[in-house]
């Protein structure tokens, strides 16, 4: 590579509060060869009267791959090249990744420019330990990933820090709680961060998810959930030895018709309910 070879810097962008937009990073955007955004509505929002922006072109979770061979194509003409995503630092729980490892296996320069991470303002706020923090992302709607996303949670000395869609957060809420139990843990919710309204809630995960109900059982905007750590004096729970409870449970259960324990058997196992069904009939036939 030469001095003439570009490079590609990822810049964190504000949450939504456009004042936390820093000069390092508005220099970096008004002077780029070409912005990669996410979205590309973005840039005009933040640097509104700044006069003419730089080309832009999207790149989102969806094209992220196709841009790619572009994007290394004008690194090699010299251009420097400015990501964001539309809110926050690029590749956290964003695009950026793919973009980072094929720009540092072609050997060109790579940089970043910190900005604002729901993650860290989350942890600040809550007064949980930041020392020990582990960030989960959005957690799968079900199945064994779920499961072990839960586990990992309840199990942890550390904070935990987890996104959330706004109409998911009661059953995340309820979910948690029962894998923690029976340690009342305590957690915090934080909702549209740095926005006009910006709004934390605390409590332990059950009180939580009762003052969710009294609002009626959702919220509205980004949120974020962090958990506080275990306390060192309570043991962990033995994950297998409870599914299998549970399951030995389920199947010894008379009263239950097959689809019910088919269903039932599918929330422990993460496996299709139809599966179940078909080979419970099965053993019941032979």
């Amino acid at each position: 590579m030469t001095a003439a070879d570009g490079c590609l810097t990822l810049v964190g962008t504000p949450l939504g509060n456009r004042g936390d937009l820093s000069p390092r990073a508005r220099a970096a955007m008004l002077g780029a060869d070409l912005l990669l955004c996410e979205d590309t509505r973005s840039p005009g929002r933040l640097l509104a009267g700044e006069g003419e922006l730089p080309p832009r072109m999207s790149c989102f979770a969806g094209n992220e791959e196709e841009r790619l061979a572009t994007v290394l194509e004008r690194l090699s003409a010299g251009a420097q090249i400015v990501y964001v995503s539309e809110a926050g630092m690029p590749v956290w729980s964003d695009p950026g990744a793919r973009l980072v490892r094929a720009v540092v296996e072609a050997g060109y320069a790579l940089d970043v420019i910190p900005g604002p991470t729901a993650v860290a303002a989350a942890v600040t706020l809550s007064g949980f330990t930041g020392s020990d923090v582990q960030f989960l992302g959005f957690p799968p709607r079900g199945g064994r990933g779920r499961a072990a996303l839960l586990q990992r949670v309840a199990e942890a000395v550390g904070t935990s820090v987890l996104y959330e869609a706004p109409g998911r957060v009661g059953e995340l809420l309820a979910a948690l709680a029962s894998a923690c139990e029976p340690e009342p843990r305590r957690a915090v919710i934080a909702r549209e961060l740095t926005k006009l309204h910006q709004e934390v809630l605390r409590g332990s995960l059950p009180e939580l998810r009762e003052q969710l109900r009294a609002r009626g059982g959702s919220l509205r905007g980004e949120v974020t959930v962090v958990v506080e750590g275990r306390r060192g004096d309570v043991e962990p729970r033995d994950a297998a030895r409870e599914a299998a409870r549970s399951l030995w449970s389920v199947l010894q259960d008379m009263s239950m018709k097959p689809r019910q324990k088919a269903k039932r058997i599918a929330a422990l196992t993460g496996l299709e309910a139809r599966a179940v069904y078909d080979q419970l009939r099965a053993l019941r036939g032979g």
